[in-house]
């Protein structure tokens, strides 16, 4: 992983690895994050780069707006781009998405009110409840406390756990 760096004034914040539990909070801040206000983009922004970063918020709203976006542009890069992509690789099979055929009562339905499909789960909740199994499947096979499991490299602890899937055969 590359090392993040957020210059706050005289003090520089340096990240070298996500925890489990830095992505965990970044998929609850990014669930609650469904606004389109720029104000709700940046109070998520700040808060993301408080949990990776550790840096306190008055900190983070004084630094250089330029250093600040560049540190949040590379975390949601990591967090989306890279680590949510390990998670797909724990399914070698990668199950391609049900397509629903049309059907010609689909519109009468739903200007009436008679549609019934689920609108869909939020990617984000989705994303934290395979980081909480993940973090079960780590204390039940690896015998690690709940707060080692939150504080290991997520990045390690994917690898392991795809190891693990693509082993599970030859034991």
């Amino acid at each position: 992983m590359p090392e993040l760096i957020l210059p706050c004034g005289h003090k520089e914040y340096v990240c070298t690895t996500i925890s489990v539990e830095m992505y965990r909070r970044y998929t609850e801040i990014m669930e609650r994050n469904d606004s389109d206000s720029i104000r709700d983009a940046f109070e998520a922004n700040t808060k993301i780069l408080m949990t990776v970063f550790g840096a306190r918020q008055q900190e983070v709203e004084e630094a250089d707006p330029e250093d600040v976006l560049s540190a949040v542009k590379e975390i949601h890069f990591m967090m989306q781009d890279v680590i949510t992509k390990k998670f797909l690789d724990l399914n070698p099979e990668h199950p391609e998405k049900i397509q629903k055929e049309k059907s010609a009562f689909d519109e009468y339905d739903e200007e009436n009110g008679y549609n019934d499909e689920d609108p869909g789960e939020n990617l984000w909740k989705i994303c934290r409840e395979n980081v909480d199994r993940i973090v079960k499947i780590c204390i039940n096979l690896m015998k690690n406390s709940y707060q080692q499991c939150m504080e290991a490299d997520i990045m390690s602890l994917l690898d392991h756990a795809a190891f693990e899937i693509r082993t599970v055969d030859e034991k």
